[in-house]
This record gives structure tokens, sequence and C-alpha cells, in this order.
């Protein structure tokens, strides 16, 4: 948030929030159950951002399914969403500049590896590990 005396502006990574009725002005208040509660799926995502994956993933109590090494494969997680009668599961990877981040991946998916397939539209028995990535 950018603030003068008569006027603020609120953005989160290019987002305007002009109505200003969703802005957080003190990100140490922000809880995961705050988050999650947001109606809003892209402020919910953006509050998600600013917290850290890796917080509301351990809010969620995410269970670990399978692992792989390489923190850019990333592990295949599932938690219970506030508003999800099933469990969801996300891949909790980490990009080339060091950002964590959470996919959702389908309920069928069982390990790391076959859901970096599908994110990038392969078959698992198609997908080759990259070497390098930016």
């Amino acid at each position: 948030m950018v603030g003068f005396a008569e006027l603020s502006l609120n953005f989160y990574r290019g987002e305007d929030d002009q109505d200003h009725s969703h802005q957080v002005e003190d990100r140490n208040s922000l809880t995961p159950a705050d988050a999650l509660k947001q109606t809003n799926l892209e402020l919910r995502r953006a509050a998600c951002e600013i917290l850290g994956w890796s917080r509301i993933l351990t809010s969620l109590k995410a269970k670990t399914i399978d692992s792989d090494p390489d923190p850019q494969i990333g592990d295949l997680v599932e938690v219970k969403l506030p508003d999800l009668r099933e469990k969801a599961k996300f891949l909790r990877v980490q990009c080339g500049t060091g950002r964590e981040f959470a996919i959702g991946i389908p309920p069928h998916i069982t390990k790391a590896l076959d859901a970096q397939a599908w994110i990038v539209g392969l078959e698992p028995q198609d997908f080759i590990k990259p070497e390098i990535r930016a």
C-alpha cells in the first residue's frame, strides 16, 4: 500500500484493490484462517502468497503423499479445504527464482513426478525431468 494524507493506493503484484474493501494494511495481522475465508478466489490466492504457501499448507495440516528430492519437482500433498467436501491435492514446488507455489492437482494423481507431467500436459511416461529450469 502507498499512502498519503488524502489518498492511499493498494496493489499486490500489479492488481489494484480500487474500492479498498480487501486491503491488508498490516501483513503481520493476516492469518491463514483470514486468507482461506476470502470468497474472492483472486484475493484468496494473493493472501496465500503474502503468507507463503508453506504456512498455509502447514495450517491446513497438509499430508505429504509423495516427495521428490528436487524441490522444483516438489511434494504432492493432500489437504482438507474449508469449502470442499473432498480433500484437495496440491503440488508444492519451488520455481527457479526460489519462490514457493502450490498448484492444484487432480485427485487421481499419486506421484509428484506424475503431477509435473500433468501440469505440462504430458502422460507420465512421456515426461522427462528437466535438467535446468529458468
